[in-house]
This record gives C-alpha cells, sequence and structure tokens, in this order.
C-alpha cells in the first residue's frame, strides 16, 4: 500500500498554497463542520446547499484530501477534516479575541490607556488632564509607567505603552516617531532661606541638591553651568520634585525643579527662590508617539484634553 503523504496546515507546502485558497471557504468548511449539516450550515450562511457543496469540493481539491463524508442524517468529518476544523477553531478562535481587544481599545466606552511618563511631569503638568478625562470618560482604565527616556522609548517601540509625554525632543532618541511640543515651563534653584548671588563663582561653594546627571534635566542644567565657567558638584541627587523640596526645606542644600511644582511653598514662603545671573533653561514638554499607533482613547485624550 502507498501512503500519500498531504500537506497539513502550516507546513512549507500549506503556505505555497495560501494565496490561491479564498478564506471564505475555511469559514464555510468551519461552519458545515460545527453544525455537521449542510442544511444547518445553509440557513446560518444563506447561501445554498449546491453552493456550499461545491465551496467544500473547491476546497478539498486545494488541499488535496478528503475533508467530509457526506450522509443521509448529516455529514461526517475525515481524519484530515477533524484535524483541519482544530486548527480552525483555534484560528477563529484567536482571530475573534483579536477584534475584541481592538474594539475594547478604540472604544470611548471602555479601553486602556498606556502613557509613559517621568514621575515628576506626571505630578505637575499629566495628573490635571487625567483627572478631567476620567470624569468624563470614568470607564477607560489609565495606565501610567514612569522611566527614563530610553527606556519609555524601548517600551513604546514594544507596543507596551501608547505614547510618551516627556522632556526631551532629542531627534536621535525619537528617530521616526511623532513629535509634538506641549507646554513650556520655567525652572528656578530653590532654598530654605533667602540667598543672592553676587557673584556666580560663590555657587559653587554650595551644598547642591540635584536632579540625576544621566536625566535630560540636569543635562541641560550642566550646560548652563558650564556657559558660566561653573563646575557645580551635586551633593544630593534626587529623581522626584517632592523628595527635592523636602530636602531643601531640611536645609540640605539649595535645589533645582520647575517653579510650577512649588507655587503653594512660594506663596507661603516655607522656600524661597534663589535668584542668580544664570539663564536657566526652560522645561518644555513633549509627546512622543508611532505614527498609526494611538487608539480613539489616545487620539481624545491628546486633541481634546492635553492639546486644547
Amino acid at each position: 500500500m502507498e501512503l500519500v503523504q498531504y500537506p497539513t496546515p502550516f507546513s512549507k507546502d500549506w503556505r505555497n498554497k495560501m494565496d490561491n485558497i479564498n478564506l471564505n471557504l475555511y469559514k464555510i468548511f468551519y461552519i458545515v463542520a460545527k453544525s455537521k449539516s449542510f442544511v444547518d450550515a445553509s440557513n446560518k450562511l444563506f447561501i445554498s446547499q449546491p453552493a456550499i457543496s461545491k465551496d467544500i469540493k473547491t476546497l478539498e481539491n486545494l488541499m488535496n484530501t478528503k475533508l467530509i463524508y457526506r450522509k443521509s442524517n448529516g455529514i461526517t468529518l475525515t481524519r484530515d477534516g477533524k484535524e483541519f476544523y482544530k486548527y480552525l477553531e483555534q484560528s477563529f478562535g484567536i482571530l475573534n479575541t483579536g477584534e475584541q481587544i481592538i474594539k475594547q481599545r478604540n472604544d470611548l466606552s471602555h479601553g486602556t490607556i498606556s502613557v509613559g511618563c517621568p514621575s515628576h511631569i506626571t505630578s505637575l503638568y499629566l495628573m490635571d488632564y487625567i483627572e478631567k478625562f476620567k470624569k468624563d470618560y470614568p470607564n477607560i482604565k489609565i495606565q501610567i509607567m514612569s522611566a527614563s527616556s530610553e527606556q519609555l522609548i524601548e517600551l513604546l517601540q514594544l507596543h507596551k505603552i501608547d505614547f510618551i509625554i516627556d522632556t526631551s525632543s532629542n531627534n536621535e532618541i525619537y528617530n521616526n516617531m511623532e513629535v509634538h511640543k506641549l507646554k513650556t515651563f520655567d525652572s528656578i534653584f530653590i532654598s530654605n532661606k533667602e540667598i543672592y548671588f553676587k557673584n556666580v563663582m560663590e555657587m559653587e561653594k554650595q551644598n547642591w541638591i540635584l536632579p540625576f546627571s544621566f536625566t535630560n534635566t540636569r543635562k541641560r542644567l550642566d550646560k548652563a553651568f558650564e556657559q558660566q565657567g561653573l563646575t557645580i558638584k551635586s551633593s544630593m541627587e534626587l529623581d522626584i520634585t517632592d523628595l527635592i523640596i523636602n530636602a531643601v526645606k531640611r536645609g540640605l542644600g539649595i535645589g533645582y525643579v520647575i517653579k510650577d511644582s512649588v507655587k503653594e511653598e512660594l506663596k507661603n514662603k516655607t522656600i524661597h527662590e534663589v535668584h542668580t545671573d544664570i539663564d536657566l533653561p526652560k522645561t518644555i514638554i513633549y509627546l512622543i508617539n508611532i505614527k498609526g499607533q494611538l487608539t480613539n482613547a489616545d487620539k481624545k485624550l491628546i486633541k481634546d484634553y492635553l492639546l486644547k
């Protein structure tokens, strides 16, 4: 007896035939196999029984195997028919799950928005808009992930987050991405007492509480120091604005923060702005995303809230 090796689904021979197979034939076979009846399948598909028989025959010819035995009381599947039905059941299940996920993600009554944003930008800028958005769309889940610019980019490229809000617009880092300017903030030095430097060189003798050296904020500040011929070394490095403010209040040094983040403290005079002749860099907030990756919920938050 000669054994005939038929091409199995997803084998190389099978993939070579894919271009010639109408995916609609899969659906027809799947419904027939699931219904176990040409009559029931005809009613569900709104296709005549002769047309269904013809399509099944076409599929069998393309696959070079018998899939169905027709009987007076219905149909039975051949060995290959049962195996192929199993593959289709898994495939249609995956497709259905994918469809539901995409629909939910783009449905403004549900869905999830995943944002990558440094913690100090979240509290200073983003949270006000999130609060307004959640009042209008309470069923949309918001995820905010804090990390370095490089880590956020990696998460964006892996589709773990939808977009980024950050203070860097580095063209090299954000290559082939869309970058939108959102807002500009002034930055200041703060202390727990009133200080004014008559000579900028006096600044080198102070204790400084600054962002980490690898951050975009620190790099811009160091550049401003260099332009004044200053070499400023930090005595403490923190990446959370609230911690910097706390350390300054305790008299541990002079801090560097976005001015809007200490409005209440300046008003109540629990901390003081340190005036210098240095032209401090402004902090610019950017939105970064991959073209075509934004969901409808993302677009709603960005267009009607962040960019408004």
